[in-house]
This record gives structure tokens, sequence and C-alpha cells, in this order.
């Protein structure tokens, strides 16, 4: 039977199946499901004139639709019924969307909520290959169930999968699961709700080897809740559990927030349609919001829920509870079913959405007490006004994309109505911004000396107003610093490590006990982090400890006889950090060289003429002690070199004149230097000592008309070593 167009002989006798199989009476007219206060589920709330519906739906060919699926804007609608749930589909396929597939909840027997309501779903298949049934998966009652049988969740949902094909759920023509609901526990993360759940779905996407992804109905926050930052800051950490939301990617296909409005929220005289529109989409869409403007560590939550997102807005009339307020007349509720729909198409072209993807709660009660054949005709109407509104919405108007939903083009006939008293609640606007909890330093920053512990360091959350708050679920939270030197412990005897983590138990604000200790000086800052939250940052502040020691830089130097060498002096703690403190300087044997020049921190050694090694030593004197320091040192003979001979006559010959200069071409005295002078075809060797200018005069007898030749062939001085160059000089007379 399932999906076929009957032959005409045939419809007399499905019309007569059709109506036996649907409860017969209207909303008076039918008992309170057990425990709930609510009337048992039937197909219909006007069984006769569906079953008449369907049978024409389902025998007559398809008609062509009136706009072209190219020019109209795809949609994934999925339905909650808790009753009548043929009548809401017979009544979107006569008014269907060619672009719309449409998935209808079926609920589970009231009396075992664990067994598929049986000989339902295809009758919501026969409407057309964009109609599919949705078996509701009741999660109180299967929690019972494993609890009863001790099976595992993961069972649970094979099981589930089981029960729904014997009860004819076809997930080859397009059936599917839709689990109701996920609860707040779920989204605090009590316990083991988040690991329940993940196996539970992971059966009912397994089932019986046919993979099939489903819907989650998720529980929500009343639209007129005042204050939402506690929701926000639960949201936010949920976001930020990326195994979670990794698992919902493969197994869920439609994560259907419960986005149940109030109509006061929206009904409010004077306010425009713009205005309207946009307080409903700060609604509707405040978890995929959100999302988008968290931090890159919830990127797999942000990603799964552009797929699937889709709010699960309100068609539940006359409730005071539980599906917001919708105690407003027919005519207001009609204008909010069609305003509802225009926002969410809105919404979807101003986001660049491939597709729409959203759906509506279907619920209707008579808390008003209204005859029954009344309430029946006025929950039609409501049906036909959202079959039409998400029809004629569909068509693609770059300008007012959705607006067909209100009317047509410039008029807004349908998103209308007001109700007295009504008032924005503006609270939900606060989902545009990652406003989530924060760490603070409890205690105030702290003044350290290196290598002694801190007092105790406290740490508390808070919202993002400032006000306390408590983790929802043990928030894992890492201290670390910016120093390479810092570390923290539990304890003032260790162990310390330079990150450490605690745990924020749940229910609890509060953190204390944690102790750091650093070696190195300067001003520093620590910070607490923690995931879904804002780090807490505070600044340290580290001095050095007593004088310990002085290091001298050079450790070891070597000097020429004569050279300088620059040396620094560094008074430090036990860490090597720097300490302020007065040095002094000498070198031992002294005769090696001298101190000058000297500052706080630097000394120039200038070395004498003798040769051999030393010491350079430093004491520092500090405001808490004294430290001493050393260096080695070695003079080395410097460069002695000849620079020059000059000559002048005499009146008896010729008078030379030398001059010893070291690398520097400062001139060196007593140096000992051997000339040899060649005059007359005679030989001699002269000695002579340089002087304070480095000069040594020698005199050379020559008779007129002779010419000599000198050449020095020796050169020493303490502390010297000659560079062997021997310069020359021919003089005549």
């Amino acid at each position: 039977m399932p999906g076929l167009r009957l032959p005409v002989a045939l419809l007399a006798v499905l019309l007569a199946l059709l109506a036996y199989a649907l409860p017969a009476g209207g909303a008076d007219g039918r008992a309170p499901a057990a425990g709930t206060g609510e009337p048992a589920p039937v197909a219909s709330l006007e069984p006769e004139r569906t079953a008449a519906l369907w049978s024409r739906l389902v025998s007559t060919p398809a008609r062509p639709a009136q706009t072209p699926p190219g020019q109209c804007r795809p949609l994934r609608a999925v339905f909650y019924a808790t009753s009548d749930w043929l009548r809401l589909a017979t009544k979107l396929a006569t008014s269907a969307s060619p672009c719309a597939d449409y998935y209808i909840s079926i609920p589970p027997v009231v009396a075992d909520k664990t067994q598929p309501r049986r000989d339902q779903a295809w009758r919501i298949r026969a409407l057309g290959p964009r109609f599919h049934a949705l078996a509701e998966i009741h999660f109180a009652t299967w929690s019972r169930w494993v609890a009863s049988t001790g099976t595992s969740w993961r069972a649970a949902g094979v099981t589930a999968r089981e029960r729904m094909a014997a009860a004819g759920y076809d997930v080859a023509s397009g059936d599917t699961w839709a689990l109701n609901e996920l609860t707040s526990g779920v989204r605090r993360g009590e316990g083991t709700a988040r690991a329940n759940l993940r196996e539970f779905l992971r059966g009912l996407y397994d089932g019986d080897g046919r993979t099939t992804r489903g819907a989650v109905f998720v529980i929500g926050v009343g639209q007129g809740t005042p204050d939402v930052s506690v929701y926000q800051g639960t949201l936010q950490s949920w976001l930020t559990d990326t195994a979670f939301w990794t698992d919902m990617a493969t197994y869920v296909s439609d994560w259907s927030q419960e986005v149940y409005g109030d109509v006061r929220r929206w009904a409010i005289p004077g306010f425009p349609l713009e205005t309207r529109r946009e307080l409903l989409n700060d609604y509707l869409q405040h978890k995929l919001v959100l999302a988008g403007a968290g931090p890159a560590e919830i990127e797999a939550a942000r990603t799964h829920l552009r797929e699937t997102y889709s709010p699960l807005a309100n068609a539940a009339w006359q409730r005071d509870a539980a599906y917001g307020w919708t105690m407003a007349p027919v005519e207001t509720m009609a204008g909010y079913i069609s305003a509802q729909v225009d926002a969410l198409r809105r919404f979807s072209a101003a986001n660049g959405q491939a597709r729409d993807h959203w759906g509506f709660a279907w619920a209707t009660r008579n808390t008003a007490g209204m005859p029954g054949p009344e309430f029946a005709a006025q929950t039609s109407a409501l049906l036909d006004r959202l079959a039409a509104a998400i029809r004629d919405s569909g068509q693609v108007v770059a300008e007012d994309p959705g607006g067909g939903a209100c009317g047509p083009a410039g008029q807004n006939t349908w998103c209308v109505g007001d109700v007295e008293g009504a008032a924005p609640n503006e609270a939900w606007k606060s989902f545009r911004a990652w406003t989530q909890p924060v760490l603070a330093f409890a205690t105030p920053p702290q003044s350290l000396v290196a290598g002694t512990p801190s007092a105790p360091i406290g740490l508390s959350l808070v919202t993002a107003t400032g006000l306390p708050a408590v983790a929802r679920t043990p928030l894992p939270i890492t201290f670390s610093s910016s120093s390479p030197g810092g570390l923290f412990a539990t304890t003032t005897s260790g162990p310390w490590t330079p990150t450490l983590g605690v745990t924020m138990a749940a229910g609890v604000g509060a953190v204390t006990g944690v102790y750091y200790l650093d070696t190195l000086a300067g001003s520093h800052v620590l910070t607490a982090s923690a995931p879904g939250a804002t780090s807490a940052t505070q600044p340290v502040t580290v001095s050095p400890g007593p004088l310990a020691r002085v290091a001298v830089t050079p450790e070891s130097t070597t000097v020429r006889a004569r050279g300088t060498r620059s040396l620094s002096g560094t008074a430090t703690d036990a860490f090597a950090n720097p300490v302020p403190a007065t040095l002094a300087w000498r070198v031992t044997p002294s005769a090696l060289g001298r101190i000058g020049a000297t500052t706080t921190r630097r000394a120039t050694f200038t070395a004498e003429r003798l040769l051999g090694s030393g010491s350079v030593l430093v004491l520092a004197t500090g405001a808490d002690g004294a430290a001493s320091g050393a260096a080695s040192l070695t003079v080395t003979p410097a460069r002695l070199r000849i620079a020059s001979i000059r000559s002048r006559r005499t009146s008896s010959g010729v008078r030379l004149e030398l001059t010893a200069v070291d690398g520097a071409r400062r001139p060196v005295s007593k140096a000992l230097v051997h000339v040899v002078v060649t005059a007359d075809g005679r030989r001699s060797s002269l000695r002579g000592v340089t002087g304070a200018a480095g000069r040594a005069l020698f005199g050379v007898p020559l008779r007129r008309g002779a010419c000599l030749t000198s050449k020095v062939v020796r050169a020493s001085a303490v502390g010297f070593t000659w560079d062997g160059r021997a310069p020359s000089k021919r003089v005549c007379r």
C-alpha cells in the first residue's frame, strides 16, 4: 500500500479502513494520556475529513507545481506532533512546496512508549516522495527500559530500530527516527548523561546494519526568561565538547532545538514587521548564532550545527506552559505562525545557507474549553495557514526572502497581531557574542623573592558581568606563567611543575591552595585557563634573592704587555639574578698591571711589562652581604719593532738614531738594540739602550768622502718580543 496511486475502485474500501484506523472524536472526546494531563494522541482531530482529503491526495496524480523547483528555496522541514499527525501531514501535502521535504513525527504507543505506533508510517509516505515518517523515540521511557533490563544504551538504540521496522517504518524509503528529547542534564554534562546519549544514538544510527541518521529534539529555555546568562554559559561549555559533537555529526541529521516562543514577545503593539522579525530570530536562531561567534575550539560543534541546526518553532496553540505562551486568538496565532516562517526564511537567506532547515511543533490543546467542532475547525485553519506560509515563502525574492509567508509582495496581510501588555525580551541578543564564564584571581597580586614560594593563590568563576558563578560540570583549569623559571604546586614543598592542572568541581565556583615559585627576577604574568571560559591573568613581581656570588666576564683573559682589556662584574643571587652591589677591583700579583676606569659593573685592566699569570679579583658588597669573584689573567709579550734609523753628519762622522716602538707605535724604553756598521771595509758592532722616548743614539767616526751602512741585527726588551724586522741605513760624509 505505501506510496501507491490507488485505483478508484479501491477508494471506498480504503476510506472505510482509514476512518476505522483513526480514533474518533474531537478535542473533547478523547481520554487523557495516562499521567500526562494531555489528551490521548490521535491521528486526526477530524478523522472523516482527513480520510477523505488523504484519499484524494494519494489517488490523484500530482499536478505540476506552480513554482518550478529551480525558482524556490529548498527546505528540510521537521515537525514534532504530540497528536493529530496525519491531519498535519495531509494539510501540508495539500499546499506542499515543490522544494520542501517534510518529516512528520509520530508518537509511540501511550501504554508502552518503547513501542512505535504501527500502521501509520506508510500513510505519511503515501502522500508523496517528499513526505517521510519519523518514529518518535521517547528518551525518558527508554532510560527506564535500560535501567530495568540491565542492557547497554547502544543495545537500546538497536532494539528501538528493530521495533521501528516491525511497526512499518522503512528507512530505505526515507523514514527515520526522532529522539524526544535531549534533557538539560545532557546540556549541562551531568554524570554520564552525554556518554549514555552518545551510545543510544550510536545504536539508533547502526540499527540492523542499515545506518540511518535521525533527528533529535533538544530541550530549551523559554523566550521570556529574563536572565539567560547561566543558560548561555552552559551552552558555551557544551559547545567545547569536541568528542560529543564529532559523534553528533555521525549520528544526527536534524538538530531540532525546541524554541517554543511566546506570542507576547512578538505581538507588541507599535512594533514594525522588521523589528518583530529580529526579535524572533534572536530567539529561534540563538544556538546557531552563538556557535558562529565562538572560538576555534568549538569548530566541531559549529560545523555540525551549520549543517543540521533546525529550529523547532511554535505552532502549539492554546498553551500557557511547556510550549511557550500561545493563549492568543486564533487570528493572532495564525499571524504568529506566518511571522515565524518569514523570520526563518529570511535568516537562512541572509546567512547564505544553501537550503532552509527548520520545522514546527504541532501540539494543540483546548485549554480554553471550546466546543470540540469549533476547536477542530480553528486548528484546521491554523494548519492551512502553516502549509500556505511554507509554500508561499519558498519563492525566491531577493529583496524580500520569506516575505510570501506574510502575504502578496509588499503587503503584510498575515504577519500581524497585537497582544495587550506584550513586550520584547532583549536578553537573547547576548547570543550574538561569545560571553563565556570568566576565571578571575580571587587573591591580590603578590611580590615574591626568587626561590621563595608564594602565599596561597585563589581563583574564582564569575559571569561576564562579574557575578559569582559555579561550574556546571567539572572544569579542568591549567595554571601557567610567562616566566621560564615559574613553577606551580599544590603545597609549598612541591612537587613543582611549569604548568599545573587542577579541577573545579561541578557546583563549585572557586579553587584555592595553589602556590607559585619563580627563580627568574622580573615582572611576569600568571595565567589560569579552562575550556569554555575566559582566561584569568595576574601580574607577579619577583625580586632577586640575597647576594650569593660575583661573576667576572670574561672568566679568563690574555693581555699583551702594556695592553688593556675591559672586564665586567655582575653580582647575583643563587639563581643568577643581578643584585645591586658595589664592586671593588684588584690585581694579583699587582706587578702584572693595574685597574682603572671603573664603573658600577665595569673596569679596565692595563698590563705592565711583567709577563706571567695572575688573577683579577672583585669584591661585591650589597645590602644583605658580600661575595667575591675572580677571573684568571695572563700577560704575554707584546711586539717590539724598530720603527726607523735616522742619520745626521757630525764634525767627526755620523750620528745614528734608532726608534723602538710597540704594536701601537708607542715608544719602548729600555730596549737593547744591536747594530752592525760597515765603513771603509771595516765592520763594527754597536749596542745601545733606548731612553724614555724609545730612542737610542750611536756616534760613528767616518772620514770625509767615505760611506757607511748600518743594520739592526738584534733587539730585545722586557715584556716584548722583537718582530725580526731589520731596518738598514746607508749614509756618506
